[in-house]
């Protein structure tokens, strides 16, 4: 005898995705332009570049995937999931940006065992508002309820971003030359990268839980390690549009300091840091005051309070900290030359 069975059975609610869409859909739309051609709901999301590539000579599609890590598994302890949105923007969007493209297009991703309907609302509506603060089109995504594959309650989080910039002017760092300088921009937390160790420590060891403070520190747990990963975006657009000849963009995201610079660097070139330059914020005191780690592993496994870095000749930081305006930025280091490709990190 056959036996009676549904995908609802099976641990899978369709009608419940349907719901999300409703609660999410004039969030996501809102972050629409003229150059969204699909609607909510279709196969295949689709915007017209026939205006978009009338200012370009030689085009180039800059694209980027990332997801959030562990850092929702502290989302879900918290049960917040306010700004883990702004979180997977901002990682997409600053990693196309690191080439000087402008992010155009955003597509999310989220699955879990059991899709909780304020939860996925509450995800997509902080993409679609970290979107639209940043002039991104929101023009897709994807829902998976999918019971076995992941823990109950577990969420995951993906998206790509797209952008586009002119060949001619992509930042690769090629350009870079011994004497430039490095500017950071500080970070506003862990960001996106860190977490494993930083949970290991914080609940593991210490047995902390998300509503503790941190130790020694007027701030929550919860409140450090889940601040919004900041958008360095249009930052990087105000500087190209104002035409500082930026030489080389690094976003510090996981490796730290340590890995990412060396990428954007010329193989005969490093990088000389003072790593005193910038003052260290709670999250940042705390994790090198308790782990018992070298200095090096420190830098590589956290960004440690800079999370963008751009390089540039000397004659052009001024016109940076004007561009910067307000932004919390450091002078943190010099290109030198150095064949190990390397960054140095020095307390000055």
């Amino acid at each position: 005898m056959k036996k009676k069975i549904t995908y609802k059975d099976a641990g899978v609610d369709i009608a419940k995705a349907d719901d999300v869409i409703s609660l999410s859909k004039n969030k996501i739309q809102e972050t629409f332009n003229k150059n969204v051609l699909s609607s909510i709901g279709g196969f295949g999301s689709m915007y017209s570049i026939k205006d978009i590539l009338q200012e370009f000579k030689d085009p180039v599609l800059v694209q980027s995937i990332d997801g959030v890590g562990t850092k929702m598994s502290v989302a879900q302890k918290a049960n917040n999931f306010k700004y883990i949105g702004n979180d997977l923007v901002s990682a997409c969007c600053n990693d196309v940006a690191s080439t000087g493209a402008k992010p155009l297009t955003f597509l999310d991703y989220v699955a879990g065992s059991n899709l909780e309907k304020g939860v996925v609302a509450e995800i997509i509506k902080s993409v679609a508002e970290e979107c639209k603060k940043h002039g991104v089109a929101l023009v897709g995504g994807e829902t998976a309820e999918m019971p076995g594959t992941y823990h109950t309650n577990e969420y995951d989080l993906v998206g790509i971003a797209t952008g586009i910039i002119e060949k001619g002017k992509v930042i690769d760092g090629s350009k870079v030359e011994d004497g430039d300088i490095a500017i950071g921009v500080h970070s506003s937390g862990l960001h996106t990268n860190g977490y494993s160790l930083a949970r290991k420590l914080i609940f593991d060891s210490l047995n902390l839980s998300v509503d503790d403070f941190l130790p020694g520190y007027d701030v929550t747990v919860g409140s450090c390690l889940l601040t919004p990963h900041m958008n360095y975006s249009t930052l990087v657009e105000s500087l190209m549009n104002n035409n500082v000849n930026i030489k080389s963009l690094a976003h510090i995201t996981g490796g730290g300091l340590i890995d990412n610079v060396p990428r954007v660097l010329p193989n005969n070139l490093s990088l000389d840091i003072n790593i005193n330059s910038w003052k260290k914020i709670p999250i940042f005191e705390f994790l090198s005051n308790m782990l018992d780690i070298e200095k090096e592993d420190l830098y590589q496994t956290f960004n440690m309070g800079i999370g963008l870095v751009i390089v540039v000749s000397p004659e052009e930081k001024s016109e940076v900290y004007r561009c910067l305006g307000a932004k919390n930025y450091t002078e943190i280091g010099v290109v030198i030359k150095d064949g190990s490709n390397s960054v140095f990190l020095n307390e000055k």
